[in-house]
């Protein structure tokens, strides 16, 4: 994610920035189930609850995090100075549909962060805290039948190749090791969003 621009940024007032274009594709439909759920869960807990913006990235575009490519960008990442969920379009030719609503749950899950009062830059806790939600967010869905057979699954794979390498310095492996994120969203799948420790 590029949370970690936020501490860059936030030094500076957010330039003003056209609206951004809401993705049209399936991302959007996936988003609308994780909004609900989160927005579900935050009134579970007597907490208000705002949902954050999502916008496509097709070529380098302005945020308040600054300038992203799509693809340094990644497939998603959340910018919390302006709440928005970036999606790079592009990266659908190397992710699955399930993959996705992983990457999608887990961005979403740093949103939900920002609205707890978390602030500054990310660290392994906070990485591995969204990786629980994303997982919390997949085993309600799989039950619901919201989301395909296999999304569990799908998505460990997926948290396991985005880890940190291992040989990275102490501190450096900010998103955890594979094995830490597969860890931390098996956590959630198997015990909900009352093992992440959010809400």
């Amino acid at each position: 994610t590029f949370i970690a621009l936020a501490a860059f940024a936030a030094v500076l007032a957010p330039a003003a920035l056209p609206a951004p274009t809401v993705a049209q594709s399936t991302e959007a439909a996936i988003a609308a189930d994780i909004d609900a759920w989160y927005a579900g869960r935050f009134a579970d807990a007597g907490i208000g609850y705002s949902s954050p913006n999502l916008a496509a990235v097709n070529g380098e575009t302005s945020t308040a995090c600054g300038p992203v490519d799509p693809y340094i960008l990644g497939p998603a990442a959340y910018c919390p100075l302006d709440g928005t969920v970036y999606v790079a379009p592009v990266w659908e030719q190397v992710y699955r549909a399930e993959e996705w609503i992983t990457i999608l749950a887990h961005e979403w899950g740093h949103h939900a962060q920002m609205l707890v009062g978390f602030s500054g830059y990310p660290t392994e806790a906070s990485e591995l805290q969204a990786d629980c939600l994303a997982g919390a967010y997949v085993g309600d869905a799989e039950a619901r039948g919201a989301v395909p057979s296999g999304t569990f699954t799908r998505g460990m794979g997926a948290s396991i190749r985005a880890g940190s390498p291992p040989f990275l310095p102490e501190g450096a492996a900010v998103h955890g090791t594979g094995s830490e994120r597969a860890g931390s969203y098996s956590d959630g799948y198997f015990s909900g969003i009352g093992a992440c420790g959010l809400i």
